[in-house]
């Protein structure tokens, strides 16, 4: 007998006692194959539907006010959600910093050690600063959205998120906002990424919303090279405050000039979350589907 004779001939033995072992057994064997498929399947679950995603809509900036109701008659360029004042204002300081000269000797942490320790210094100035004139002092705390408590889902995360005041949001999170206990951190890269998921995630990790950006932008990772470290400071504010954001800005240039720094004053971006669809109401639709394959199946047999 052959070798390609005897491989056949194990093979055949294999799904003959495959097959009897089904045979046997079909109820443990279907239970078990339904566990599988539902394990495997379940990393799916997180996916967003189609249609679920937020949607985008600018308008200039110049003499900014909340939308009024919506006009009556054919609809033009302006989207039906685009109606009554926002939840909230979002307002980011986007920094970016690197060391410079890089020598051939530093190690991936020196690349955004400095970059990050500067983000401390001015969460104390955005903190610290005031605006004033004929009305009077207007501080960040009258014009921040006020944040009474976490949700359940990230109630986990007390230690990192602004649990109570302003909502105000930073890579100085990671540490409490302690320069100090940054300082101390002898592995700032472990303490970055030490609540990245592992499995597949479809929506902003902790990293994505304490640095304001996606975590490919921001340049933390562990390659020993130069690099230029990118992160944001975010301000949640519950009214839009022209003379106030004017005079950060301006504060903010003045303290720290750059040849680099942006002002561009072109739009305002509107961001609008659908409400997401539960499985509740996914029933009608799969109950269709079911019986209008069982009636096509069951057609096919008469």
């Amino acid at each position: 007998m052959t070798l390609t004779e005897r491989l056949r001939e194990r093979i055949s033995r294999a799904f003959y006692s495959h097959g009897l072992l089904c045979a046997s057994y079909p109820i443990p064997i279907i239970l078990f194959t339904a566990l599988c498929i539902l394990a495997c399947c379940c990393p799916l679950l997180k996916l967003p539907l189609p249609g679920t995603g937020p949607v985008e809509f600018s308008t200039p900036l110049k003499d900014f006010s909340a939308p009024g109701p919506a006009p009556r008659g054919e609809p033009g360029e302006r989207p039906e959600w685009y109606v009554g004042a926002p939840v909230a204002y979002i307002q980011q300081i986007l920094v970016k910093a690197t060391v410079s000269p890089w020598q051939k000797n530093l190690l991936a942490v020196d690349a955004f050690r400095s970059p990050l320790a500067r983000v401390f210094q001015l969460v104390e100035e955005i903190r610290n600063h005031a605006l004033r004139d004929s009305s009077g002092v207007r501080s960040l705390e009258e014009v921040c959205l006020q944040v009474t408590d976490l949700l359940p889902g990230l109630r986990k995360l007390r230690n990192l998120l602004p649990e109570h005041g302003c909502l105000l949001l930073s890579p100085g999170n990671f540490w409490q906002n302690d320069l100090e206990r940054f300082n101390a951190d002898p592995d700032i890269i472990k303490t970055i990424h030490q609540h990245e998921p592992k499995t597949l995630q479809t929506s902003a990790t902790l990293k994505d919303l304490l640095f304001g950006l996606p975590g490919r932008y921001s340049g933390v990772s562990l390659s020993p090279r130069r690099r230029v470290v990118s992160y944001t400071v975010t301000l949640g504010l519950q009214r839009y405050d022209s003379r106030f954001l004017s005079s950060l800005r301006s504060r903010l240039k003045l303290l720290h000039p750059s040849p680099n720094c942006s002002l561009r004053e072109d739009s305002v971006v509107h961001v609008h979350f659908k409400e997401e669809i539960g499985i509740a109401e996914l029933i009608p639709l799969v109950t269709t589907y079911i019986i209008l394959f069982a009636y096509i199946y069951f057609s096919t047999l008469l």
